[in-house]
């Protein structure tokens, strides 16, 4: 009998491991308006082409005439006094209904995706990650997110992707660009 229940948790197991994960979902809406300004990264999971270590970590959005969004992204590399690393670009709305879809380009080989998986109500963090949740960042409109906060951001994140590789930013002494 318990050979037979091991095989059958074991299947199930497999079963469900090999169903394609739930398509990501993005929040319903997003004001641009409300959205553009300087998000700081609080945390996010360390992706191959960022700066080993970044600290002071920060995106300033703003709206183009075009209906596009500018995109400006720093940090400094190692901690507050180390160099800066900065890059410009701009995003355009992929999904115009709920403006939580975009596409980044900053002139390089790959577009990046940026989908907004979660938005605090008074648009004071959000959780953002791409469609094959490959990346994700938890952001705040200041520098140290309450913890209170971050927990919820952390709580909303967790039921679409992967929380547990994720890395706190350094935003100590900073001096933003």
């Amino acid at each position: 009998m318990k050979k037979i229940f091991f095989l059958l948790c074991f299947a199930a197991t497999a079963y469900s491991q090999n169903q394609p994960p739930k398509d990501l979902q993005t929040v319903s809406y997003v004001d641009p308006t409300k959205y553009i300004g300087r998000w700081y990264q609080i945390s996010h999971n360390q992706l191959p082409f960022e700066p080993n270590k970044c600290a002071c970590a920060q995106q300033t959005l703003g709206l183009n005439s075009n209906s596009t969004v500018s995109v400006y992204n720093s940090c400094n590399e190692g901690s507050a006094k180390g160099p800066l690393r900065d890059i410009n670009g701009f995003a355009t709305i992929d999904d115009p209904k709920s403006n939580a879809k975009l596409t980044v380009d900053f002139g390089l080989p790959h577009k990046g995706q940026y989908w907004i998986i979660a938005l605090a109500e008074d648009y004071s963090w959000a959780v953002v990650s791409d469609p094959s949740r490959f990346s994700l960042y938890i952001l705040s409109k200041t520098p140290v997110l309450p913890t209170e906060s971050y927990q919820k951001a952390l709580s909303e994140a967790v039921i679409q992707i992967d929380t547990s590789k994720l890395v706190i930013t350094d935003q100590t002494d900073c001096v933003y660009p």
